[in-house]
């Protein structure tokens, strides 16, 4: 009898032991106050294209999360729905995160991805926002303002070719102008920045989406003309801090108000991380974004370098969220 009591007593001990020591699966080892787990590897997953905006922004925070924190990184590149359901399905330790832009958003609303940006991850902070989408028209275009191309886009309803991916953030770029302006375009599968410049050149769509760089190459070479920039909200075309004509303001800067995209960059790791390392990941961005050699990097990419707090970034994900799916509905693509 004196033998099974130990054994016992051995038994409730070790069990004891296991569950001070935190048993529970989702406990996070934090070694650092950064947040990180400074002893692994962090696995940054990149969902986009090699050398897209995406791609190039993950590197330059990378580059300072490895100067500052002293981080080990792998980068992880896959497309868009196959990065967000890797980050969803990782284990929730902080040592596998992404930085994702509105395609995980559009992608849910549009049904082309089970991954729910609100439920399925854990929000680390909203980040830099994506910058300028420049509206670019042919150089015999009818109209050489935003204002003209508003006036003759009511005037003639359905006949504007725009160049625009089938469902793509350009997409709902254009789906919230119409929404607002009131204005009916023509959807033209354009998919990639190139093909939207070559057409543009050559007068087969009447009005496309483009970068900042590329804009001002092809406006030089007079193969093309800028009418305006969208941006986040409250933006102006002076954020970008290169010295840009008028016809580069943005269209809340002409006076639209409303012509706006929330197009933002946004930190997730997998569902169920610990508040406190969440809370802890989410300055450790702030000193990421600060730092001017980062700062500068995301600025030569096109990119505004900003930093939310948590209660910040969610309620910036939240309005994000909402106007997507307004414009999914307006565009007929809404899939919930």
């Amino acid at each position: 009898m004196k033998k099974i009591l130990a054994i016992a007593l051995v038994a409730l001990i070790s069990l004891s032991f296991v569950f001070a020591q935190g048993g529970s699966e989702t406990t996070t080892t934090v070694v650092s106050e950064s947040g990180f787990n400074t002893s692994e590897v962090l696995t940054f997953v990149i969902p986009g294209s090699t050398g897209g905006g995406t791609d190039l922004a993950i590197r330059t925070m990378g580059e300072g999360l490895q100067r500052l924190f002293g981080l080990k990184i792998n980068y992880q590149q896959m497309k868009n729905t196959i990065g967000h359901t890797t980050v969803m399905n990782a284990a929730p330790d902080g040592n596998t995160i992404m930085l994702a832009t509105a395609a995980l958003l559009t992608q849910y609303v549009t049904g082309n991805s089970e991954v729910n940006p609100l439920e399925d991850l854990t929000l680390v902070a909203c980040l830099d926002d994506n910058g300028y989408s420049v509206l670019a028209v042919p150089v015999d275009a009818p109209y050489n303002t935003f204002a003209e191309f508003v006036e003759y886009a009511k005037a003639n309803p359905g006949k504007i070719n725009a160049g625009m991916p089938a469902a793509g953030s350009n997409t709902f770029l254009f789906g919230k102008l119409e929404s607002v302006l009131g204005i009916e375009l023509n959807h033209v599968e354009c998919a990639s920045e190139s093909d939207r410049l070559t057409n543009i050149a050559g007068g087969f769509i009447d009005i496309g989406v483009v970068g900042l760089g590329n804009a001002q190459s092809y406006e030089k070479a007079g193969k093309l003309k800028v009418i305006g920039t969208v941006a986040g909200d409250g933006i102006t075309i002076a954020d970008s801090g290169v010295d840009l004509g008028d016809n580069y303001k943005t269209l809340q800067e002409q006076g639209y108000d409303d012509c706006y995209v929330l197009c933002m960059h946004y930190i997730y790791g997998p569902k169920g991380m610990n508040e406190e390392q969440v809370e802890k990941l989410n300055a450790s961005f702030k000193t990421i974004i600060e730092d001017a050699t980062v700062n500068e990097g995301l600025r030569k990419i096109g990119h505004i370098p900003l930093w939310h707090d948590l209660e910040e970034s969610k309620k910036i994900q939240m309005e994000e969220y909402e106007t997507t799916v307004e414009t999914a509905k307006f565009l007929g693509l809404y899939a919930l």
